[in-house]
């Protein structure tokens, strides 16, 4: 007979960890390794230009990477992708059709309602892109742009919209509110609120395009390192 213990940890952890799913182990194996080689080969800063993966490292990673694990736009595609979530849909392919029943934001999956304090993190972390393109700038004591400044700036564009159009932030200016079109919310937020929630209705748009961008970023600076790609100068001229 199985222990209490046994039993009690096969309980806290989800049936899905426990299953010979392929693409999520497959996953796992490519994000683990994928850290590994970041922290392996480091490039923190080249020619003025700094990886946002190392911004600075010990903050960024963790806190970029949980934000994004316990995103709405990331949620969804895992949970069908990796998971084969939900259980309503009638084809056999979906492994918890008939063996068990929908477990996505429920037992363990309840830690991704933590999502809305790792938003106010990530505001925290946004002024560190900005700082960076300013670095880029005045780098060499001299006002520089380049192409590789232009492609931080992008990308401190992108990762702050993508930021502001969470969720949580639209739950933050009205979506809390019972009724946004009523009188005493229609003059405060309402304004603010639908803009948002154009956003909001991107997101899972504006969440890839973010991280891809992310990622072309550190592709790029490595890129100029090993001297695959020039960083192409277009204003360099004292102060």
């Amino acid at each position: 007979m199985k222990s209490a213990n046994e039993s009690s940890i096969r309980h806290l952890i989800p049936p899905e960890f426990l299953e010979p799913n392929w693409r999520f182990w497959s996953f796992v194996l490519i994000t683990v390794l994928g850290t590994a080689l970041l922290f392996m080969y480091r490039v923190p800063v080249y020619d003025g230009l700094t990886d946002p993966f190392y911004t600075p490292t010990i903050l960024i990673l963790p806190l970029v990477a949980l934000f994004r694990v316990t995103c709405y736009a990331y949620r969804k595609d895992y949970h069908r992708h990796l998971f084969n979530h939900p259980n309503n849909c009638a084809s056999d392919v979906r492994l918890d059709s008939k063996k068990r029943g929908y477990s996505g934001e429920t037992g363990f999956f309840r830690v991704e309602n933590v999502h809305r304090y790792f938003m106010y993190t990530a505001w925290g972390v946004l002024p560190f892109f900005y700082y960076d393109v300013y670095h880029s700038i005045t780098y060499s004591g001299a006002l520089t742009l380049s192409l590789g400044t232009i492609i931080l700036a992008v990308n401190a564009i992108a990762v702050t919209i993508y930021t502001f159009s969470c969720h949580s932030v639209r739950h933050l200016i009205g979506g809390h509110k019972d009724c946004v079109n009523c009188p005493v919310s229609k003059n405060r937020k309402n304004s603010l609120y639908r803009f948002q929630s154009r956003l909001n209705g991107h997101h899972e748009a504006i969440a890839w395009t973010s991280l891809i961008m992310f990622v072309f970023v550190d592709l790029f600076i490595r890129g100029m390192v090993s001297g695959v790609i020039p960083n192409i100068l277009l204003i360099h001229g004292r102060f």
